[in-house]
């Protein structure tokens, strides 16, 4: 499929793709994905997305997915997020993060955040936070 035709696609269309199908979407092809098919597709579809897919997404992307998505994401998928895509993340988004999430970033992700998402950020948060980012 184009960049064309995969933004086209809505979430019921993108949700009928089995693990092999987006587990075969280019980079390209993940970062056309339009933020309305990515906000309907259950909490289980972003579970087949390949950290370098997860990588591919759009800072525009990463924030319109819902926080379940984010707190079901793995800390794999995590870790592979850029410090601009930490930078997308909404404060309802940070709120579901885990201390678990937290300690699978790298000092570099950790950057990514401004200080008004650490300071929307619960305590135990935080200490994962400062940990992390030295």
């Amino acid at each position: 499929l184009t960049t064309t035709q995969i933004g086209a696609l809505n979430a019921t269309n993108f949700s009928a793709f089995d693990a092999t199908q987006i587990s075969g979407l280019t980079n390209t092809q993940v970062a056309g994905l339009s933020t309305t098919t990515l906000g309907g597709l259950a909490t289980t579809d972003y579970g087949e997305f390949s950290t370098t897919q997860i990588g591919a997404l759009t800072s525009t992307q990463v924030g319109s997915l819902t926080s379940t998505v984010v707190n079901e994401l793995t800390t794999t998928q995590i870790g592979a997020l850029s410090s601009t895509q930490i930078a997308g993340l909404t404060i309802t988004q940070i709120d579901e993060l885990t201390t678990t999430n937290i300690f699978a970033m790298t000092s570099t992700q950790a950057a990514g955040f401004s200080g008004t998402q650490v300071a929307s950020m619960e305590a135990e948060q935080v200490d994962a936070y400062v940990q992390v980012a030295g």
